[in-house]
């Protein structure tokens, strides 16, 4: 399943820094919105886009297919 998730600062939510598309249960799992949300994070820390204590990931609702 894959889920778009927009990466932005705690402090400046109205600016989308960046976006991911994260891709999680394809080995039959049901992963929730909370966990594609900390993929995402993770990915951004990675990606030196932020550290954790600074940013922040909205989920959007609809599955990519």
């Amino acid at each position: 399943m894959k889920r778009i998730v927009d990466i932005y600062r705690k402090e400046q939510r109205g600016l989308v820094l960046w976006t991911y598309i994260v891709s999680l249960g394809g080995d039959g799992s049901h992963p929730s919105l909370e966990d594609f949300k900390q993929e995402a994070l993770r990915l951004a820390v990675i990606d030196k886009r932020g550290s954790l204590a600074n940013l922040d990931a909205y989920v959007h609702l609809e599955i990519i297919k």
